[in-house]
């Protein structure tokens, strides 16, 4: 593994001295990396309105090839957090300043022992004040995400008032003046889901979009992309699902049948778990030496998958990473088919999350870094599952690769619905009927309909997502085609090596990787 930093930067330099360098007697110079960085870390202190114009003070040719990977990274993400700042409504690529997703106070109901109360109360009345502040202006939350929402700040409420302190009741009361704001709220709300609805709001989603995503992408053709990938992972899931004998209905009623035959469901019980288990680990063995030729330091990346302990599964964990384990949430055993969980070995282990971790960690980025690099994670991550099937991690369990092509379209049909909300002006309705036209009831956690809504709540975050993992195999495929001495396992370190980075980031490490 890379040492700290030393990948990236190197050297000191001043940040007039970058500034000011004439265009003509621009040069390449460590120095600039090492005063870029600097000035990069300190940037998330300055307001967002100001930053891109921070970061084009730099001359982008005086900073070597690897410095421009940073560069490339940040700056489109960076326009499009100024421009949202600029909006009279909406912060961060949320529009709405309180929902079951976002707001202040399911910070506050943490209680945590270095919060102080008095804050957690102004913060909790700064988003009341704009939730009633937007509403003034046209913008206010659609009926059912409020329905959402009620009893999200409600709970907290309660949790804070169970404790009994006295130094508390002031959130006490900040909350319930939250809550009848939002049943006020409820009677004049529409139903419509898209910010398309709002003043400017299709100019908004665009901007939010290119704030996850991490690069300018235009809605409508990201829809076709998508809808268009979706559509080639049904025919190769229809040609499966016939040799598995599923040969009536469309390939998402034929999904939802495979998930209910209790051939391929595990018994729910301590031996079905511990059974499960064991598949999972047993499919992480398999995979190492198919994937080590992708992979450099796939050999030396320690894996294993675990059981969520049950008080946890009760808690609604629903999974999680723990170092370099994977803790399987097994609380509803019988509606994880077999089939669904090779690929969960492959997105959460080796070569997903588990495997990227420690090179982010050994990056170090900064918070602008990881701030314009949101969708990097869960694009690798899903890109990874691909990577396993490509290098025949399902080749011998049909079945298996099922499941594979299910998550896959759980994933882009997740990019066509988003866009499809906020783009195309879907209703609710409609974008969890095409959702479930193409993946067949949720392979996941989440509901189809409390994933339409978190799209309603965070417009183009899970979009992003689908779209991150698609450009970085289409980035590997032109790379192919663009370098004469192209390797798949260099490809993939520099995808991996710098850290998080969106499209254009990626972009530029995979030229220097073979240039």
């Amino acid at each position: 593994m890379i040492e700290r930093r030393s990948f990236l930067f190197a050297g000191a330099a001043t940040l007039a001295g970058c500034a000011h360098a004439p265009a003509e007697e621009a040069a390449p110079d460590a120095a600039v990396d090492a005063a870029f960085r600097d000035a990069v870390d300190r940037l998330g202190a300055r307001p967002r309105r100001t930053r891109p114009f921070l970061l084009r003070r730099f001359d982008r040719n005086r900073l070597t090839a690897e410095g421009r990977i940073l560069y490339d990274a940040l700056l489109p993400g960076a326009e499009a957090d100024a421009a949202l700042a600029d909006f009279a409504w909406g912060d961060n690529g949320a529009p709405y300043p309180v929902t079951h997703r976002n707001g202040q106070y399911r910070r506050a109901a943490e209680m945590r022992e270095d919060d102080r109360p008095g804050i957690s109360v102004r913060e909790v009345n700064n988003d009341t004040n704009r939730l009633q502040g937007a509403a003034a202006r046209g913008v206010i939350p659609p009926s059912f995400l409020i329905d959402e929402t009620i009893p999200a700040v409600e709970a907290a409420q309660q949790r804070v008032a169970a404790s009994g302190e006295r130094k508390y009741d002031g959130l006490v009361e900040a909350m319930a003046r939250q809550v009848t704001v939002l049943r006020e709220l409820r009677q004049r709300a529409g139903s419509e889901a898209g910010v398309w609805q709002f003043p400017g709001g299709d100019e908004y989603y665009r901007l939010s979009l290119q704030f996850q995503y991490g690069a300018a992408i235009d809605p409508r053709q990201a829809h076709e992309k998508a809808l268009a990938r979706c559509r080639a992972l049904q025919a190769e899931a229809d040609t499966l699902l016939r040799a598995a004998g599923l040969t009536a209905g469309d390939v998402a009623s034929r999904l939802r049948q495979l998930a209910r035959d209790d051939r391929h469901l595990y018994a729910d019980s301590a031996e079905g778990k511990a059974r499960a288990v064991a598949d999972m680990n047993l499919q992480l063995a398999r995979s190492r030496s198919l994937l080590a030729s992708a992979v450099d330091s796939l050999a030396e990346a320690p894996a294993q998958v675990l059981l969520l302990p049950a008080a946890q599964e009760a808690n609604g964990a629903m999974g999680r990473r723990q170092g370099n384990n994977y803790l399987v949430d097994l609380g509803a055993i019988r509606s994880r088919p077999r089939w669904t969980l090779p690929s969960v070995v492959h997105h959460e282990l080796i070569p997903g999350h588990i495997l990227q971790a420690p090179y982010e960690r050994a990056a170090e980025p900064s918070d602008m870094q990881r701030r314009h690099s949101m969708a990097y994670s869960e694009g690798w991550s899903t890109y990874a599952e691909q990577l396993a099937d490509e290098m025949g991690a399902y080749a011998e369990d049909p079945l298996a690769r099922i499941g594979y092509l299910q998550w896959m379209l759980f994933r882009l049909a997740r990019v066509v619905a988003d866009t499809g909300i906020h783009a195309l002006r879907w209703s609710r309705e409609r974008a969890t009927e095409e959702m479930r036209a193409l993946q067949g009831e949720s392979i996941a956690f989440v509901s189809i309909e409390t994933d339409v809504a978190r799209f309603v709540a965070q417009p183009g975050a899970y979009a992003a997502q689908g779209l991150a993992a698609l450009h970085i195999a289409e980035l590997r495929e032109r790379t192919r085609r663009e370098a004469r001495n192209f390797n798949l396992a260099r490809f993939h370190d520099a995808m991996l090596r710098f850290g998080p980075l969106s499209p254009p980031g990626l972009e530029q490490a995979a030229r220097i990787a073979f240039a």
